[in-house]
């Protein structure tokens, strides 16, 4: 058997990372999807949790899902280089459904998947994190991103990840002087 480099390399990786999350999600009971035909906006995956949570009903969230052999622990995070257009996109305030960046490590060249006589184990490590808000990068290429290790692609993380940032927010207001006494 021949094994994919580059670029195939890089595709399969990223389909294996995007089916991890939808896997998990829906063994969670979590609703997800393909928020695109295309993906034109840094969004593989979007995820809903059905019932309302914290005043929003069916809250929601779009994931840009990265998967690398490249996932760096430190301490309490996981330190990942993001190219620069993604982290721009997802560092953006204005978006009607928030964004979140999930990045799956996986081993190079190592099993992704194995199978046990009590089931299917999916193999490596996982983390979440908003970058909403963050400032402009100087970078021309990458940023590096630190993902909480405590963001976890479980259930648990998943629901924290929509409570948090599937939820409706307040919209800034502008000062605007409606008498014109300024």
């Amino acid at each position: 058997m021949v094994s994919p480099r580059g670029h195939e390399q890089n595709a399969l990786q990223g389909d294996f990372g995007e089916a991890w999350l939808e896997v998990v999600a829906a063994g969670c009971g979590f609703l997800h999807g393909r928020p695109a035909t295309l993906d034109l906006q840094k969004a593989d995956v979007q995820l809903f949790r059905r019932g309302v949570e914290h005043g929003t009903y069916n809250p929601a969230v779009l994931i840009q899902v990265k998967t690398t052999v490249d996932l760096r622990r430190e301490g309490g995070t996981y330190n990942y280089d993001l190219d620069i257009e993604t982290y721009d996109v997802l560092r953006r305030d204005d978006h009607a459904i928030r964004r979140i960046l999930a990045v799956i490590g996986v081993a190079e060249g190592g099993e992704n998947v194995r199978l046990h006589a009590d089931g299917t184990l999916l193999v490596g490590r996982g983390a979440w994190v908003s970058l909403e808000g963050m400032p402009a990068s100087d970078n021309t290429k990458t940023q590096v991103v630190r993902l909480p290790a405590a963001h976890t692609l479980d259930r648990r993380g998943l629901h924290l990840m929509l409570s948090t940032y599937g939820v409706r927010r307040s919209t800034p207001v502008p000062d605007v002087d409606a008498w014109g006494t300024e």
